[in-house]
């Protein structure tokens, strides 16, 4: 059901553009408003949403009185679609688990970020790119291959370096109580894309901002601190 709900394009938009803002809750006038469709329209979509469990409802009391509002929020379920059923979601749990009782922080960041630099150059032969990018084009660059990885990023150049929001941990419920490990492992994957993107190891640094998704915040704010002068 989940398959045949989110293949509809303007269903997927909508529940796009919903998960990009998991913490904030929205009528059907405000999802109508955001999308360009008729509220009839959107309320119709969002219902189908509801149905297949992607998102959740709860009422907000209207100050005056009246019936109250109707709101639309991420549902917390995590979708997969594979067939014949395949339990990533189990193997990550334990990998995690494995990297954890290991506790060889330092082995899982040289990995990591070994297969950020790949993947890196990998895009970059792939559009005939020449490193190192610079500015917005790195930002660019980032925000594309992680919204590959499922990340739901926003990536923006700033005068003091590159920062990076993830709204969406892709080990979701598998992480338990490993949230640093998955952590460590988003950030320093993040850092192998910039290494090969920007010119190399010693270009950034990585200054993580506030709570992580895994700790209970609704994102990951990652500040990627260059560390020879600045790039407008």
């Amino acid at each position: 059901m989940m398959t045949a709900v989110l293949a509809d394009d303007t269903r997927f938009g909508i529940y796009r553009s919903i998960a990009e803002r998991p913490d904030e809750p929205f009528t059907v006038a405000e999802v109508a408003e955001r999308t360009g469709l008729h509220p009839n329209v959107a309320r119709m979509h969002l219902s189908k949403l509801e149905q297949a469990g992607l998102l959740s409802t709860s009422l907000r009391k209207a100050g005056t009185g009246g019936r109250p509002a109707k709101l639309y929020g991420l549902s917390g379920q995590v979708a997969t679609f594979a067939i014949p059923p395949r339990r990533y979601d189990l193997l990550a749990g334990l990998a995690l688990e494995v990297l954890s009782e290991n506790g060889d922080t330092a082995v899982v960041d040289r990995v990591c970020r070994s297969g950020g630099r790949e993947v890196a150059l990998q895009y970059l032969a792939e559009r005939g790119l020449e490193p190192p990018l610079r500015g917005h084009p790195l930002a660019a660059s980032v925000q594309e291959i992680a919204e590959d990885q499922g990340l739901m990023p926003d990536a923006n150049w700033r005068s003091d370096g590159l920062y990076v929001e993830i709204r969406n941990c892709v080990f979701g419920g598998a992480s338990g109580c490993n949230h640093e490990m998955t952590c460590s492992i988003h950030g320093s994957f993040l850092m192998g894309l910039i290494d090969a993107l920007g010119g190399g190891p010693g270009e950034f640094a990585l200054e993580r901002e506030g709570l992580s998704i895994g700790a209970g915040a609704q994102r990951c704010r990652l500040h990627f601190v260059r560390s020879q002068g600045e790039v407008t």
